[in-house]
C-alpha cells in the first residue's frame, strides 16, 4: 500500500523542483486505494450488486480529497476561482445522486464519480500554479 504519509504523520508533497516537502495531514491520502477503486469502477460497467459499495467508497475518497485541494494556496496563481467553482460542482454532483430508475443509471453515475475522483487525486498531488501537460493521445 502506497500512501503519501510518512512515519512522522506528514505527507510528502512534491514541489516544482522535485524536492519533497512535508506538511501535516489529519487523514493520509492512500493513492493506491483510491486508484484501485477508480480502476474497479472504470474497468467495466460495475455490477448492480456492487455499485452501492463502489459509490460509498468513491464518495469517501472525494470527501477526503476536496478539503485537501481547497486548503492549497491557489489564489497566489489566480486559480482560486476555478478551484472554488470545481469544488462546488463536485459537491452538487454528489448531492444529486440518482435514486430511482434502472440499476444501469447508478452504475453510470459510479463511473462519473470515478472520473471525478481520478481528477481530484491529480489536483491533490499537484502544486498550485504548476500546469501539468496533458499526455499526448494516440491517433
Amino acid at each position: 500500500m502506497r500512501t503519501l504519509k510518512t512515519a512522522a504523520g506528514r505527507r510528502l508533497h512534491a514541489t516544482r523542483r522535485g524536492a519533497p516537502q512535508a506538511r501535516q495531514l489529519d487523514c493520509p491520502i492512500d493513492v493506491d486505494d483510491i486508484m484501485s477503486t477508480v480502476r474497479a469502477t472504470l474497468g467495466r460497467l460495475p455490477l448492480a450488486a456492487t455499485v452501492d459499495h463502489l459509490l460509498l467508497r468513491l464518495r469517501g475518497h472525494i470527501q477526503l480529497l476536496l478539503p485537501e485541494i481547497e486548503a492549497k494556496d491557489w489564489a497566489q496563481y489566480g486559480q482560486d476561482d476555478h478551484i472554488r467553482f470545481m469544488a462546488a460542482s463536485v459537491r452538487d454532483r454528489l448531492n444529486n445522486e440518482p435514486k430511482t430508475g434502472p440499476a444501469v443509471v447508478r452504475c453510470v453515475y459510479a463511473q462519473e464519480l470515478a472520473h471525478i475522483c481520478r481528477d481530484l487525486l491529480a489536483l491533490a498531488l499537484a502544486e498550485p500554479g504548476f500546469e501539468q501537460p496533458y499526455p499526448a493521445t494516440a491517433s
